[in-house]
This record gives structure tokens, sequence and C-alpha cells, in this order.
């Protein structure tokens, strides 16, 4: 067969790569912040009938559960203040409104059936967080503050003891960032069907030339991690107290270390340290030495960057805060020391007050470990 191939005719104008100016919206800053809290609420006189009904004709308790309303999610910016951070000129602290309505579902069985019951309960956080914020001379932001909820979670805690009271743990996931058109000047062609027919005029003159607002190089962009490892612990282990324990003997129980919702705890997610993530829990196996209960839970809440052997990548560590929370006692502010090693699948995890006295040390644990290389740029 043949084909019937025409030249193409005509001069062709070549469609190169050139500098272009373009407007486009800059993030200026970016950050994922956490929000955990703990709310004692009270049950209405409908919900506290059922319950007692429940009780005297069913003869047993009621079931508790509850669920995030997604449509009631809520994030706004209700105010902002100058971070007075040296050689930083934009850095603001910006205060944050959030929060969500909570469904808790109270099920009661009645010759096998369920009978259920369901009240609403508001819950609200409040929130700062240092952002770069772009700022006119007067003090006046130059920039738009957007803040949304991403993932929220929830646990209810009901029993006798409590009364007509019900307990409340919610988690709020939120991202934050900071936008602003500008005109950029980049390195690009043209994908139109044709070029613009060019019209001669004047142009006028602008003087001065528009600035845009400096960025805060030390905020962001961050730089990538140099690796990332992930750790799963579930099972008895033994861990060992110091100083902060009181010098007591080593001890024995369930030992969990994930992300704080069953799966694996994360250190630079994507090679971001800011999706990191590391809970720990311990709950001492009852009627050992000594008898003071050593059970503890321990949340980390800032990350600084890894360090890791070089390639191939057989250990990672990791150092920061968190909060830390023995069994009876309060909650308080801590350090902590997480090393990964892949090659032996074993963690060691140091927890010390903010002083530097250690407090709990998870040495050499058997372990789910994972550690991978990235690529920075």
């Amino acid at each position: 067969m043949n084909r019937d191939i025409k030249p193409i005719q005509g001069r062709q104008t070549p469609n190169l790569i050139g500098p272009e100016c373009i407007e486009v919206t800059k993030v200026y800053d970016w950050v994922v912040l956490t929000n955990r809290d703990r709310n004692k609420v009270e049950l209405t006189p409908e919900v506290t009938a059922f319950i007692q009904n429940c009780a005297h004709t069913a003869g047993s308790g009621v079931k508790a559960d509850c669920d995030v309303l997604v449509d009631s999610l809520f994030c706004e910016v209700l105010g902002s203040r100058s971070a007075n951070i040296p050689g930083v000129a934009n850095a603001r602290i910006v205060t944050l409104g959030q929060g969500a309505t909570i469904r808790v579902t109270f099920t009661c069985l009645v010759g096998g059936i369920p009978q259920t019951l369901t009240q609403d309960f508001p819950v609200t956080f409040i929130d700062e967080v240092v952002l770069c914020v772009p700022t006119l001379p007067n003090g006046t932001i130059d920039a738009d503050i957007v803040c949304r909820v991403f993932d929220a979670r929830c646990n209810v805690v009901f029993n006798q003891l409590l009364g007509n009271f019900v307990l409340l743990e919610v988690v709020l996931c939120k991202e934050v960032q900071v936008h602003r058109l500008v005109k950029l000047e980049v390195e690009a062609k043209f994908c139109g069907p044709r070029q613009a027919i060019p019209i001669e005029e004047i142009s006028p003159e602008c003087i001065p030339f528009p600035n845009f607002p400096e960025q805060c190089p030390t905020f962001f962009p961050p730089e990538n991690c140099l690796c990332q490892g992930g750790v799963f612990v579930n099972g008895t282990r033994t861990i060992t107290v110091t100083g902060g324990g009181g010098g007591l003997a080593p001890a024995t129980g369930n030992l969990l270390i994930d992300n704080g919702f069953g799966s694996t705890a994360i250190i630079c997610d994507q090679c971001t340290l800011a999706k990191s993530s590391l809970n720990v829990v311990f709950n001492e196996t009852p009627g050992g030495e000594p008898t003071v209960d050593q059970s503890f839970t321990f949340i980390a809440t800032e990350f600084n960057q890894p360090t890791c052997t070089t390639t191939p990548v057989e250990t990672l560590t990791v150092t920061g805060f968190g909060k830390f929370q023995l069994a009876g006692q309060a909650q308080r502010d801590v350090a902590f020391t997480l090393i990964l090693n892949e090659t032996t699948q074993r963690v060691n995890l140091v927890i010390s007050d903010i002083s530097g006295t250690e407090i709990f040390a998870i040495v050499d644990v058997a372990a789910s470990i994972n550690i991978e290389q990235c690529e920075r740029f």
C-alpha cells in the first residue's frame, strides 16, 4: 500500500525554552500539627436516665462508642503577633482555633436486641504556632494563612465511677500553610497552538520596582532527611529503670512501640522530618518486684534531624522531646534518644528529664526495624 506523505510547508517557528514571567501562589511556610486532649463531659438527663434504666431492666452495663462528625471539623486563625526571633523579620506567632463535634452512641442490650441513644459533644482547641508570614512595614499581614483539619479520631471512656460524665480523648491533625501571590521568572516554553501577534505600544515605567517579601530560609522549605526508619514492638519486654525511677530494679511487662494508632512508628516518613511519629506504652506485669507500678506512656512531640551510618544504612539515631507520664503521676516534659539497628533488629530508647537525668531505658530490645537512605536535593 502506498502512503501519501506530504512534507511540511511554510516557515516553522521553533518552540524553544526561554525565560517567562508567571504569577503563582508561593508557599511561604507549611507545618503539620497534632492536638491530643482529654475532656470530661457531662451527660444529659435523658442519657443518664437511659443508662440507669438499662441497668435496672437489662441487668447489664451500657457500651459507649464515639465518632467524629466530619462536617463539624473546623480550623481558623484567631490572631497573630511578632515572634521576635533574631534575624527572621517575618516570623510571627499565630493563634489557631480548631475543633469538632463528637457523637457518642450508648448501646444497651435488652433481650439480645440493641437499643441506642446518642449525644453530641462539641470540643475545641486553642493552639499557637510560629510561622513565616510576609508582613508590610506597618505590621499588616500581606499573605493568606490557611488552616485545615485533615484527620480526626476519638476514644470514649465510660464506667460507673464517672457518674453522669464520660471521658473523651480526641486527636486532631491539621496542616497550616502561608500563601501569597508572587511573580516568578522561570525557564519555560509556550504550549499554545500559535504565537501571539505582537501589538506595539509604549510601556510605562514603574518606580520603584516591586519587591517581594523575603522568605524565612531557617524555617521553610526544610531539608529532607538523610534516612528514614520504622520500628514496631508489641509483646513482653524488660526495661531498665534508673535515677528518675528511684533506683528500682528492671521491670517486665508488655511494651508497645508504634505510631500511636497501632502501626509502625516512622522517623522521617517519606524523608520528611515533620512526618515522624513515636508512641511508647509500657504496662508492667503485676505481682513482681518492686511493688511500685512502673507502667508509663510516652509520646514524642518534637524530632531533631536523625543521623545515620554510611552506605549501606545500618543504624539510625534520632533525638527530640516529648510527653512522659508514669502511672499515677502527672505528665511532664522529657527528652529522648532513639537508636534503631536494622542488622541486629534491636532498638534502644533512653528517656531523660530536661536536665539530662535518665529516667527509663529500653536497652537492646528485639523489634521489627527497617531503615532506608533518602536522596537529598
